[in-house]
């Protein structure tokens, strides 16, 4: 499941050449998109800081990571800016399987 991490609004949900994308606009001229999602929102639908947008798609063909790999992308007044400037919690990951044992 992909939530959303912070509260805007919907501002696209579907295809973008051969993947499924959901892009977020926060307000002041950011917006937020992840890739390959499958929505569960549509275009216009507010949502809130940690609302579930959708699910991580599988691709078939044509993708360097065909299960599990998810893009995430931030804009600010149009221009591409590194995402990690909006990450406050910089403790190491911990990666959890996605299945119980």
């Amino acid at each position: 499941m992909v939530i959303s991490p912070a509260q805007g609004r919907v501002v696209f949900a579907g295809w973008v050449v051969d993947r499924p994308v959901v892009t977020i606009d926060h307000g002041g001229g950011l917006l937020s998109s992840f890739e390959p999602v499958t929505a569960l929102l549509d275009r216009g639908e507010a949502v809130e800081e940690g609302q579930p947008l959708g699910t991580v798609a599988s691709l078939t063909s044509g993708s360097h990571c065909r299960e599990g790999c998810l893009h995430w992308g931030v804009r600010l007044n149009g221009e591409y800016v590194n995402p990690l400037h909006y990450v406050l919690d910089r403790r190491p990951s911990v990666l959890l399987p996605l299945h119980g044992p």
